[in-house]
């Protein structure tokens, strides 16, 4: 039986998708999922050494603070 892709977590819908392949649905839901919650930052080429530090010291706080 298929899981309910609207009620169960990007993380656990990206195991379904792994673990069945052959399920178009589930994978064009995944990818919607993705688009529409984008978790990539696009930072300019011209940040410096410090601004770059910070932002990754920042980005690894924020993770850490969340249990990752």
């Amino acid at each position: 039986m298929k899981p309910d892709f609207n009620n169960i977590t990007k993380d656990e819908l990206r195991q379904y998708v792994i673990t069945h392949q052959e399920d178009k649905e589930a994978f064009y839901t995944y990818v919607d999922r993705l688009k529409s919650n984008p978790s990539n930052k696009v930072y300019s080429n011209s940040l410096s050494a410090q601004e770059i530090d910070k932002i990754v010291t920042n980005h690894l706080k924020e993770k850490q603070s969340k249990g990752f």
